[in-house]
Formats: structure tokens, C-alpha cells, sequence
């Protein structure tokens, strides 16, 4: 799966700071960029999860290359 650009949230922000926005709409823009920190988060620890499970099911030497190293 290729990368996708990182989602720049300072921009939403300053848009916030500066822009001339309703009350509405910046509530908004405000849970829309906590729920994109909340995905990155899962997203980082669902990756962090699966290296572990495929590593755990892959061991990184052979069965027959650990045997001719353990004799």
C-alpha cells in the first residue's frame, strides 16, 4: 500500500486562529482534526501490532539454519 501524504491538522488550525468562521463551524473543523489524531494514533498502533504478530509467526532464521548453528 503506498503512502499517502501526511494530512497537514496546523493549517485546519490556523483556520481556526484566523479565519472567520462560525461558532458551528469551528466546533466542526476542531472534532474533525481530533478524530484524524485519533486515527493516526490506532493507525500507529495497529502497525506497531501487526510487526509484532508477523514476527512472532516468521522466525528470522530457518528451522534447518538454527539446527546447523546449534551443532
Amino acid at each position: 500500500m503506498p503512502d499517502r501524504p501526511q494530512l497537514d491538522l496546523n493549517s485546519f488550525r490556523e483556520l481556526l486562529q484566523h479565519g472567520g468562521l462560525q461558532d458551528k463551524e469551528k466546533v466542526m473543523i476542531q472534532e474533525l482534526i481530533e478524530h484524524v489524531e485519533e486515527l493516526h494514533a490506532e493507525n500507529a498502533r495497529l502497525r506497531k501490532t501487526l510487526l509484532r504478530v508477523n514476527a512472532a509467526n516468521h522466525p528470522r532464521m530457518s528451522t534447518k539454519l538454527k539446527e546447523a548453528l546449534y551443532e
